[in-house]
């Protein structure tokens, strides 16, 4: 008998060789196996489409995309889910083994629940974990949180009901980036989200991500943006993306975010966090990591003598 798909993941991909076998690879370890997973090769002129062709995996479907954007990438995939449950994983990102069943078993039993999150982690090019973010130590729901415009996790740590992402009509192709946020937001109106404090999503940190090949003025304007539809939405039940006169975009403008810069932030405060922990060692570590990959950051030094001096 066919195998019955209980999770769709919707991944796309624009030449993501680098990292697009150690993806599918992560997702095929996984100890839940009633899944299939949907690339959209939105474009890319690399060996990515061949990589993935390598597997002989027949959960893994290959759909060719319009290179109209990340948004538009996810939304092809939804129209070809089949799970009952949806989630996402970019091309040069990880799941941990066993994130599918325990979100899959928690939301089996909590039926009144239309998703669930949980934490994340960051990660250099090399696989290299940075640091856990601190979303929380304790199951909670997180619908009020999000109702007020606040985001504890990423996109990728969601498991979400395939038919409320469906009435939602996907993901909104205005946002050319931030359109996670957009999504965490809009769910929260469509019924109640949880979270449950295990990590759920390894998000990798490096240059080509388009987290990185975008100047900051857009990041932050389509990221305010979305907040301020959700007030929107609440005040007079509609957003002017619905009405039609969405705020033109800004000129892009601003240096990208360097992938080192952000890496290197990430392990000071992760050493800082260990250091307040009193976890010394660890945090001597990770603060030497971030000085051999910027040796002359004053910020870098000024943590590794923090950590030596202060109790």
């Amino acid at each position: 008998m066919p195998m019955t798909i209980a999770v769709s993941i919707l991944m796309p991909m624009r030449n993501a060789e680098a990292y697009i076998k150690e993806t599918i690879q992560s997702l095929l370890n996984q100890s839940f196996s009633h899944f299939e997973i949907i690339i959209v090769n939105d474009g890319s002129n690399d060996a990515s489409q061949a990589l993935v062709e390598s597997f002989v995996d027949d959960r893994i479907k290959i759909i060719q995309g319009k290179g109209q954007g990340i948004s538009a990438a996810l939304n092809l995939g939804l129209n070809h889910a089949q799970g009952k449950y949806v989630c996402r994983c970019d091309a040069d990102d990880l799941y941990p083994p066993d994130r599918l069943k325990l979100q899959v078993d928690w939301l089996e039993s909590h039926v009144n629940y239309i998703a669930v999150a949980g934490k994340f982690s960051s990660m250099d090019e090399k696989s290299r974990v940075i640091a856990e973010f601190n979303t929380g130590n304790e199951e909670a729901d997180i619908t009020p949180e999000l109702l007020m415009g606040k985001t504890r996790t990423h996109l990728g740590a969601f498991l979400i009901k395939s038919s409320v992402l469906k009435e939602l009509q996907g993901f909104r192709e205005y946002f050319i980036t931030a359109e996670d946020i957009d999504m965490q937001l809009r769910l929260a109106e469509c019924g109640l989200v949880g979270y449950i404090p295990w990590n759920m999503y390894f998000y990798r940190i490096h240059n080509s991500s388009i987290t990185h090949t975008q100047g900051t003025n857009a990041r932050v304007f389509y990221e305010a943006t979305a907040r301020e539809f959700l007030k929107q939405r609440l005040d007079m039940g509609f957003d002017q993306l619905q009405k039609g006169d969405a705020p033109k975009p800004p000129l892009v403008s601003g240096k990208p975010t360097d992938s080192v810069d952000q890496v290197v932030g990430y392990m000071i405060g992760k050493s800082w966090q260990l250091h307040s922990d009193n976890k010394k060692y660890a945090a001597l570590v990770i603060a030497l990591r971030a000085c051999l990959k910027k040796p002359f950051y004053w910020l870098v030094w000024k943590n590794i003598i923090m950590i030596l001096i202060k109790r």
